[in-house]
């Protein structure tokens, strides 16, 4: 994303405001300093000429923040799902109670692999091999156990029955679902194309709205300004949720980190 240049929570809006008055300064420029509009002088445009431009970029607008929403609500829910995955592997009386201490070490283990690596480092864009191995080996550990009890009848200590094992696995199941599904989202604000065509389509839309009061300049420009904020506003509001995991709008870990703490207390 180009506000990633900026630094701050605020930084969306501070971008989306210099691309609008580029768009004001460029439409000014090329209709009242340039010689392509000035034929509008004795031909001036039907305002009806207006609506086009506009209503084209409040549709291609309301698609893209319905699209920045719909993510941003992904990225929570799946936000929600891993937390309560996590809760359900730690609560599951699975094994002896070594097994069990050794599940905490590594949801431990996940949890820093997550925070550190994949939610602080990578911004949720690139997976952690900590993250990954924590979860291989609980499955292991599991299935290791499952094993124990058909070589040694059930009597081994290390045996997990058939239940308790499908119970784990299916929170297991449950939690790396979520959690690839949060590295998905953090791909969503990637993408710089839609944003371009959204500030050319707006530029077209400013530049309309300047060339129908080609006649009058007050005019002309207090349009222009009330047209660029408008574009300020719902490019504003658009790139605010465009990614879930950046912005002054950007969902937190706090789950992870209270579980996290809590796991730490548990261990010590």
């Amino acid at each position: 994303m180009t506000f990633e240049i900026f630094n701050g929570q605020l930084a969306p809006l501070a971008t989306t405001f210099l691309w609008s008055l580029g768009i004001g300064l460029l439409s000014y420029y090329l209709v009242y300093k340039t010689t392509l509009f000035n034929h509008l002088i004795e031909v001036p445009l039907l305002p009806t000429f207006l609506t086009l431009p506009a209503v084209m970029f409040a549709f291609l607008m309301s698609f893209m923040s319905s699209d920045a929403w719909q993510n941003y609500s992904y990225a929570r829910t799946a936000l929600i799902n891993e937390s309560v995955a996590i809760t359900r592997i730690l609560n599951i009386p699975v094994g002896t109670p070594e097994l069990q201490k050794n599940i905490k070490l590594l949801v431990k283990a996940y949890l820093e692999g997550v925070l550190n690596e994949e939610w602080a480092d990578s911004i949720n864009k690139s997976p952690s091999s900590k993250a990954q191995a924590s979860i291989d080996g609980m499955e292991q550990s599991i299935w290791q156990g499952v094993t124990a009890c058909s070589q040694a009848s059930g009597t081994s200590l290390t045996c997990i029955d058939s239940t308790m094992s499908s119970v784990f696995i299916g929170a297991l199941n449950d939690l790396r679902a979520a959690r690839r599904q949060r590295l998905s989202l953090g791909y969503v604000g990637s993408t710089d194309g839609k944003w371009i065509l959204a500030i050319f389509l707006g530029l077209i839309s400013a530049i309309s709205v300047v060339a129908v009061h080609r006649h009058n300049i007050k005019t002309g420009t207090t349009a222009l300004i009330l047209c660029c904020l408008s574009i300020w506003i719902v490019l504003g509001i658009a790139v605010l949720f465009s990614n879930p995991y950046e912005g002054s709008e950007r969902l937190t870990p706090i789950p992870f980190m209270t579980a996290l703490e809590d796991l730490k207390n548990v261990t010590k």
